[in-house]
């Protein structure tokens, strides 16, 4: 697939200065859990960046929005085609991360993004969800995760418990305390640094200051 095709699917992105290798984004506000728990106090996604970041930055909001607008326009196993042949252009340092913004919409999407891990396997995959329900189909269906992927389920209250899956992430404030792993962003100018612990699966849970 030629790469100005691969990208009329979706954009993959390579400017995250947090973190490293390459991103895949879409509309925060399309988040159907997320979307829930935005309404309520005391959870991670009440003041979501993400949506913070859409509604300042005009080129950015369009960008997630026709992301979700392509995935919906197009067949699955083509998007993951194309997201794949974006991988292997782009991805230079073996690290992705799906959804630095926006969720799972589905258990095709889901399917389509083990897709693309597999093709890929010289690249370590990470995507945190909120989506229990669509993991949880996804394997009733017969589905499993690729060793590397990293699914992490995300905790629905700040200084809540850990979600019971294998690997999951918590959000806790200055009232509460990491679980296992806490990530150490805030102590490096807000970046990973060479932290990858996120994409690590011995790593049962990375828990977050709140932000």
């Amino acid at each position: 697939m030629r790469m100005i095709e691969a990208k009329t699917f979706g954009k993959i992105s390579t400017r995250n200065s947090k973190m490293p290798g390459t991103t895949f984004a879409i509309d925060a506000f399309a988040c159907k859990t997320g979307s829930i728990l935005a309404k309520t106090e005391g959870t991670p996604c009440h003041g979501c960046y993400a949506r913070r970041i859409q509604k300042m930055r005009p080129s950015v909001n369009k960008g997630w929005k026709d992301n979700l607008e392509r995935w919906h326009n197009s067949h699955p196993k083509e998007w993951a085609l194309a997201i794949t042949a974006q991988l292997l252009r782009y991805n230079t340092d073996g690290y992705h991360r799906w959804f630095d913004s926006g969720d799972l919409q589905s258990v095709a999407m889901l399917q389509a993004i083990v897709a693309v891990c597999n093709a890929t396997p010289h690249i370590r995959h990470w995507l945190p969800t909120q989506e229990r329900q669509i993991l949880r189909d996804y394997k009733a269906m017969g589905g499993t995760i690729p060793n590397n992927l990293v699914v992490r389920v995300s905790g629905s209250k700040i200084n809540g418990p850990a979600p019971n899956f294998a690997n999951t992430s918590t959000v806790f404030d200055k009232r509460g305390n990491a679980i296992v792993w806490e990530c150490r962003a805030r102590h490096n100018n807000n970046s990973c640094g060479d932290c990858r612990a996120c994409w690590n699966k011995s790593i049962a849970n990375v828990s977050y200051p709140k932000h």
